[in-house]
Parts: structure tokens; sequence; C-alpha cells
């Protein structure tokens, strides 16, 4: 009996967690100081923006294995996504480019799907049978669909508009 291999890895944006970290310190700095209700209302808003954005988006924990792959988000690992491999009809190793939207965290374009990306680089995009997109960032994307027992279709594709 064969063990079966899985690949696990922890993708973090220090840059953008430091940031957001950054933030809320001085919102609060700010909230303290200021007299006005609409200030501190808008001001604690952006507070709580600020702290699902560091609890949520700025860390991933990524999981391949002969069941799919799963994505557990933030530090809390809530929420998760998983994905089963039959539910995969297409794999692409990709590289994501240094643009304003990649490794910014958990976002949705309309015409490239879902990317649960906290950093800029390689990444594995899958486009599923229902024809939804998904590009999970991680250091090892070819070490992953092995272990999930899948072939890439494509390797080193540039990301236009990522």
């Amino acid at each position: 009996m064969s063990a079966a291999v899985v690949y696990t890895c922890r993708v973090t944006n220090w840059t953008m967690l430091w940031f957001d970290i950054s933030l809320l310190v001085l919102w609060t700095c700010l909230l303290w100081a200021t007299g006005s209700g609409v200030v501190k209302f808008l001001l604690t808003a952006l507070m709580a923006i600020a702290l699902v954005k560091v609890t949520v988006q700025a860390s991933q924990r990524v999981s391949a294995g002969p069941g799919g792959l799963a994505v557990n988000l933030g530090a809390f690992g809530f929420p998760r996504v998983t994905i089963a491999p039959a539910d995969i009809a297409r794999a692409d190793i990709i590289d994501l480019p240094v643009t304003a939207w990649s490794g910014q965290g958990v976002f949705w374009k309309r015409r490239r799907g879902w990317f649960l990306t906290p950093t800029r680089g390689p990444a594995l995009r899958l486009t599923l049978s229902s024809g939804r997109r998904v590009t999970v960032s991680m250091p090892e994307p070819a070490a992953a669909l092995e272990a999930m027992g899948i072939a890439p279709c494509a390797s080193s594709i540039p990301a236009r508009d990522a």
C-alpha cells in the first residue's frame, strides 16, 4: 500500500500585513483624538474593513492531494475553499505579473474569476467544469498538480490582466 503524496504550503504577504496593521494603529489614534461623531463612525468602519483584511486576506494555507485542493484563508483558517479533482477541467501554471491587483489577497474579476493571491509570482489557475476560474498563488504549483494527480495544460504562461 503506497502512501498518498500531499503538498502543503503557506503564503503570506508580509508587506500588506504590516501596512494594514500600521493603518489600524493610525486610525485608532485618530479615533481617540477626534470629537466628531461622523468622523468616529467612518474611522470605526475603516478599522473594521482593515481588520477583516488583515485576518482573512494577508495569509493562506494551501493543501493539495488526491482529495483535491483546499485553501484555508487567513490567520484562523476560515473561510475554507475546497475544489475536488473531478471539478477541475483545466489546470495552468502561471506567473502573476506585478499589477495593481496581484498580491492583494482575495478578490473577483468578471473576466478572470476568483483570485486567492496574497502574493505575486507562481500560481495555479484552475478552470472548473462549471466554467468558473480560480487562481491560487503558491510557491510550487507543479508539485500541487502532481499531488492531485493532474497534468498541467501549459507551463509558465504569463498571466495578462491579472
